[in-house]
């Protein structure tokens, strides 16, 4: 099987996932969503247990990231050539700093060091009747912050799950609706916030305005997952004549935005962006 860059970067993201503790076995029903996509990960990918596919993976599985095949068959595929791998450290760090649920979408959001490079990535995953059913991702490439205190995927990583998911969309909904109705936004955001976006970061300026100062973007969200506090835009938007996926996490404190992360990756060339969402 012939390995693109994108998918030797997943595949090494998931070999590292296999030093999350397993919260449970392959008793699917006793789990929530989010532990069983952490199993998935621990018994399947780390463990490479591709007998246990069909006990979490539906047989028509979707995958949006164009570089993988389509259903189980996809995920055995790419089990049994991890199988010709080395296994990854036995003291090997779990690359997911934060995973948040809503119904049945899980997000994850992982931080992966690759031939050098770190790469910040989210995943995005759908479950149907207690099984993985669809997915969606992006990956960026970030740049080198050693030593920096704040970098692309540090920080608030424990879920208040005594706020209000619903409250936390609502804030986050209202902002993206100021921004692209070019209304001030700065009232969404807490004068102590945490940037975690370098891009943003470099420009010296806050959220909103690194946001309303490129508004000509044509951008358009999907959707909005929230757990407690935290809250997700899945969202698309364009770049010139390019288009690129854009996940973005929130945290929300006092009713207002205190903390954001964010990955956005171009969606490649022949590939139609309806795919990707």
């Amino acid at each position: 099987m012939e390995i693109t860059k994108l998918q030797a970067i997943a595949i090494f993201c998931i070999l590292l996932c296999s030093s999350l503790p397993a919260k449970a076995n392959t008793v699917m029903d006793t789990l929530t969503n989010k532990q069983k996509v952490l199993s998935f990960y621990k018994l399947i990918v780390g463990q490479r247990r591709a007998e246990l596919i069909p006990e979490f993976v539906r047989e028509d599985y979707i995958q949006h990231n164009p570089t993988v095949k389509q259903g189980r068959a996809g995920i055995t595929e790419m089990i049994n050539y991890l199988k010709t791998l080395p296994p990854p450290p036995v003291d090997a760090k779990s690359p997911i700093i934060r995973a948040i649920q809503e119904g049945d979408l899980v997000v994850t959001h992982l931080d992966i060091v690759f031939m050098g490079k770190r790469m910040a990535v989210i995943d995005l995953f759908k479950l149907k009747d207690g099984l993985l059913a669809e997915h969606w991702d992006a990956i960026q490439q970030m740049p080198d912050q050693t030593g920096m205190t704040i970098t692309a995927t540090n920080g608030s990583n424990e879920i208040d799950q005594s706020a209000s998911a619903i409250k936390s969309k609502g804030i986050v909904d209202r902002f993206y609706k100021a921004i692209m109705n070019k209304i001030p936004a700065a009232n969404f955001i807490k004068s102590d916030y945490i940037e975690h976006n370098p891009a943003v970061i470099h420009s010296g300026k806050s959220l909103d305005v690194y946001l309303s100062d490129d508004i000509n973007r044509e951008i358009e969200i999907h959707r909005t997952i929230g757990e407690g506090n935290f809250a997700v835009v899945q969202s698309e938007f364009k770049r010139g004549d390019k288009a690129f996926a854009l996940y973005e996490i929130f945290r929300i404190a006092q009713n207002k935005i205190a903390e954001h992360w964010s990955v956005e990756q171009a969606i490649p060339d022949g590939v139609e962006p309806a795919a990707m969402f």
